[in-house]
């Protein structure tokens, strides 16, 4: 979408607003095929009163997914090439390569027209736009004039731009509408006309011309986006014969919306609605309706595979992007680009549904709204005027810091503010007390944070205001202030801190540890291996990172266990359809291989990310169920990453990096079994009487991770169909506490042969998510996934089914305080990339981590886990102080009531803080003991999720702190 940069018209100082007319068309209207003409057409009333639409771009660069939707300009039509793109062509593709092969990979497998419409619907937009061709040619419904490259004939087989049609048009608060390219990069006609300088038009005879009259009639859009015009002026597309038919003769006539790109001298002049540039906003009023186009990747619009968390724009900045634009009287067009297969990838999701979450809330300030007298405040940042029906909306972008007064510079010019009322949507409507000062600016006490519903931006309502300045037209124009507002959110943590005199948990642990090494000699028996405690390193470090990669990223359709679910005993029904749909027969699991490319991975990216979300460990699996080693095995020849697809040694990039990079330490996930290798198989008819299996593969595999690599945790898994003696886990532990490099410091799992799981080996696992909510006698770990549903990554994921970032610091809080540690699990895709949602959440965890990690790291746990009386309240303990984590913030504020920490006067010296604020809280004990300490509001902390107060000088009856000591 890129096109000339044009100087936008901007209006006077002061101008008569002068948008759209909101009357209806005369039915005889009549419009010549003249720029005179055809300009005096008003832009539809619908499409005024949007103001909010979504952008779809999609086409065979979907394939390539890397740099832009312009890869293959970047690539063959660019002077001089892009280097990057030259270079990624090179090292994946062969020399013969053309982007037309792309075509068949354009797949769309997982493409369901129903599920994006009710994401729109669910986005609060009012009209869509999908590209039906950009500029490659490649034309989304089965156009005639694009014979063999089009969705029918090539890549999914079918109508792409019709069954999507279709599904909007059955939710009828949604407006379906086209995006078309004019131009075509490399159409052989097109290069020709241009040759003449576009004095012939064989291209637009043949090629554009009738494409654009066939959606019109085919699909009926009430929105032509036009776009490809930087070549050509508008007599050469025949912009003004086509939107002559358009307005007079086409099945839309009165209700189409068209933009003003319609050659290179039309863009903010001619059309209808301006566009003017991509990401057009002037920040004031104009006095034609005008759109901002816009993408929520920072750097493409069509999909990127190698997006980063960073590029993604924030809700924040895309609600100060919607309600700008609209208080300056534009529509508000926000663009996501799906996947070659037909997914919309979580982040997009997230974004859009995040929008209409707040517009659900604060949509009245939005939809149908026109511009106010002035645009921004003329005294407070942040603050954007809209008006409908005599109410005017001010909508704040950035809370103010403590609840303080707003100040509104705007509302009472000249002092008129009598009779005026004001209220806050999303709240329960009341009217706010207001003052008005010296200099006649409106003072509003707002309602606190926690009093609200609306996350991000809010809006105030002022009914019975005055006109302030002579005539209801005139409007002044503020300049756009560029200050990015501050993410708030309802969730907070509180920490209390208590003191004692009791030896630390790490020292407990340390002392513990340094004891059983003394006896460093380990026998092959449960007996003695479960003597050695757990290093204290991984005790203190409570969180960590569990990568699931392997070929089960390629098809990407289910789970890690997508083989087994195609090929197992018991085939799964959707698994095995899968692959007859999008695979020819005699396809096979190990033709996956050469398609786990890992082109993008980046270990050294990874490891800041990780080192960012506050983990202290990371486990990558060297190797799954399915035998696929990450490392160059000796003992997996032909079936490694050195062997096949990405051709290098993923396992020891990684650790190279971890180490080199962070403080992390780093450890391998490696199964025991392998679902179909012979050699088990065989072991496995003899009962496993004959361990061949694992005298050549598992043995020998798991001494070489370790003398190889070194790692500080060995997770074991795949154990459960045979008995620990089978697998020699006995004599790998002794050797691995005896003689191997990292005796002393690694830390290992229970997952050694079936039985021993929660009871022998090092800390205990259990099962997939154990969480028993209570403490537990023995070191443990909560292994759990940000996928809901899978380990491994899927293509099909939703955001719905994505673990929230309160639900994951819920999951490490009450793990930390029962004694255990969190080891959280991302899939990575088969290019080597870690998806931006996966990098959100992780990213939140280390955002809070940064406030509230003094309650977590190297804690242990209270006397009490969770409180007694007020549900949310986890607590743990360190160096004499005691930490109360709440997971919800009480409402309006109000006293958070701790039923375990009793207020007798032994505990009169207690002191009260919070995590993330100053100063000591003020608290006080009820008629029945109880301690009620009245928090900082919500606006005042700097947590965003859940809050940790901190109580110091709480002197704890001995007998109970004691027990708690002898469990652990």
């Amino acid at each position: 979408m890129k096109i000339p940069r044009f100087t936008p018209i901007h209006a006077r100082c002061i101008v008569l607003f002068n948008l759209v007319s909101l009357a209806t068309e005369a039915a005889d209207s009549h419009y010549d095929a003249t720029w005179m003409s055809l300009d005096k057409r008003v832009v539809p009333n619908w499409y005024d009163e949007a103001k909010f639409g979504i952008f779809i771009h999609w086409g065979v660069y979907s394939v390539p997914s890397t740099m832009s939707e312009w890869f293959w300009w970047e690539w063959q039509g660019a002077i001089p090439p892009s280097k990057t793109a030259v270079e990624f062509m090179d090292n994946n593709f062969s020399p013969k390569m053309t982007y037309q092969d792309f075509g068949p990979m354009f797949t769309a497998e997982f493409y369901d027209p129903v599920e994006w419409a009710k994401l729109f619907s669910a986005s609060g937009a009012k009209y869509v736009v999908l590209t039906s061709k950009h500029h490659e040619g490649f034309t989304l419904w089965p156009s005639a004039n694009s014979f063999g490259w089009n969705a029918m004939d090539v890549g999914p087989k079918r109508d792409l731009v019709g069954d999507l049609a279709e599904a909007i048009r059955k939710n009828p608060d949604i407006r379906f509408g086209l995006y078309h390219s004019m131009f075509e990069w490399f159409n052989p006609l097109f290069l020709e006309d241009k040759r003449t300088d576009f004095r012939t038009q064989k291209f637009v005879n043949s090629k554009t011309f009738p494409e654009l009259i066939d959606i019109v009639k085919r699909y009926r859009p009430s929105v032509i986006w036009s776009d490809g015009t930087r070549y050509g002026n508008s007599d050469y597309w025949k912009s003004k014969e086509f939107l002559a038919w358009l307005y007079n003769e086409s099945p839309v006539k009165h209700e189409v919306a068209v933009n003003d790109r319609w050659g290179n001298e039309t863009s903010c002049r001619h059309g209808g609605y301006f566009t003017c540039s991509d990401r057009f906003n002037p920040g004031t009023l104009l006095h034609h309706k005008w759109e901002n186009c816009f993408t929520i990747d920072r750097k493409s619009w069509g999909f990127r595979r190698d997006m980063l968390m960073k590029d993604v724009v924030s809700i924040e900045d895309l609600l100060k992007q919607l309600v700008t634009t609209v208080s300056c009287g534009g529509n508000f067009l926000l663009n996501v680009g799906p996947a070659h297969d037909g997914t919309i990838r979580p982040i997009f999701q997230e974004r859009l549904l995040q929008m209409g979450e707040w517009l659900k809330i604060n949509g009245d300030a939005i939809y149908g709204t026109k511009p106010w007298i002035y645009q921004n405040d003329t005294l407070t940042p942040d603050i954007w005027y809209t008006q409908k029906n005599g109410v005017v909306y001010g909508i704040v972008l950035s809370w103010p810091v403590r609840d303080s007064v707003i100040t509104f510079g705007s509302i009472c010019g000249q002092g008129k503010c009598g009779g005026v009322e004001v209220r806050m949507l999303g709240t329960d409507g009341q009217p706010l007390r207001y003052e008005v000062d010296i200099y006649g600016h409106l003072k509003v006490q707002p309602l606190p944070l926690s009093y609200q519903t609306s996350k991000w931006a809010w809006t105030y309502v002022f009914t019975g205001l005055q006109q302030i300045v002579e005539g209801d037209n005139e409007v002044r124009l503020n300049r756009f202030s560029c200050v990015r507002s501050t993410m708030l959110f309802q969730w907070h943590v509180i920490v209390f801190v208590m003191t004692s005199s009791r030896l630390s948990y790490s020292d407990y642990y340390l002392e513990t540890y340094r004891k059983g090494l003394k006896d460093h000699k380990y026998e092959p028996t449960w007996e003695s291996l479960d003597r050695r405690p757990t290093p204290p390193w991984y005790d203190e470090a409570k969180f960590g990172i569990f990568l699931h990669w392997g070929v089960y990223s390629v098809p990407s359709a289910t789970s890690a266990w997508m083989w087994w679910y195609w090929k197992g005993p018991k085939p799964q029904n959707a698994t095995v359809e899968y692959m007859e749909k999008n695979f020819k027969p005699g396809m096979t699991y190990q033709n996956f291989g050469p398609m786990f490319t890992a082109e993008f991975y980046d270990p050294v990216e990874w490891a800041k990310l990780f080192n960012a979300s506050g983990a202290k460990y990371v486990v990558l699996t060297s190797k799954h169920h399915e035998g696929f080693t990450l490392w160059p095995s000796a003992n997996s020849f032909g079936w490694n990453a050195m062997d096949v697809g990405p051709k290098r040694d993923l396992v020891g990039d990684l650790a190279v990096a971890i180490r080199n990079t962070t403080n992390l330490r780093f450890g391998l996930y490696h199964s025991l079994f392998e679902w179909f290798n012979p050699l088990y198989l065989e072991d496995k008819k003899s009962h496993f009487k004959t361990q061949t299996f694992v005298d050549t593969k598992t043995y020998p595999e798991l001494i070489d991770i370790v003398q190889r690599y070194k790692p500080s945790i060995i997770w074991s898994d795949g154990d459960w169909e045979a008995k620990d003696d089978y697998w020699k886990s006995k004599e790998f532990l002794a050797w691995l506490f005896n003689e191997s490099p990292v005796k002393d410091e690694v830390a290992t799992n229970d997952r050694w042969g079936a039985g021993t799981t929660c009871k022998h080996g090092g800390y205990h696992t259990c099962s997939d998510k154990y969480n028993p909510g209570v403490l537990q006698s023995h070191k443990w770990e909560n292994c759990l996934t940000v996928d809901r549903r899978a380990w491994g990554f899927r293509r099909t994921l939703r955001v719905e089914e994505v673990l929230t970032i309160q639900e994951l610091i819920e999951q490490l809080v009450s793990t930390v305080s029962c004694g255990g540690n969190m080891l959280l699990n991302v899939g990575p895709a088969h290019d080597g990339t870690i998806r931006p949602i996966f990098q959100e959440r992780l990213l939140q965890m280390g955002e809070w981590l940064k406030i509230n990690g003094e309650a977590i790291y190297g804690t242990k746990p209270w006397i009490y886990q969770n409180d007694t009386l007020t549900p949310g309240i986890w607590y743990t303990q360190k160096d004499g102080m005691v930490y109360g984590i709440l997971l919800k913030w009480p409402a309006k504020d109000s006293p958070v009531t701790f039923g375990s920490i009793l207020g007798q006067r032994k505990n009169m010296g207690l002191i009260v803080r919070m995590l993330g604020s100053d100063g000591d809280l003020s608290w006080e004990v009820d008629e029945v003991g109880r301690l009620k300490v009245s928090p900082l509001p919500l606006s005042y902390q700097r947590s965003n999720w859940a809050w940790t107060f901190v109580f110091t000088g709480l002197r704890v009856p001995a007998e109970e702190e004691n027990e708690v000591a002898q469990l652990l």
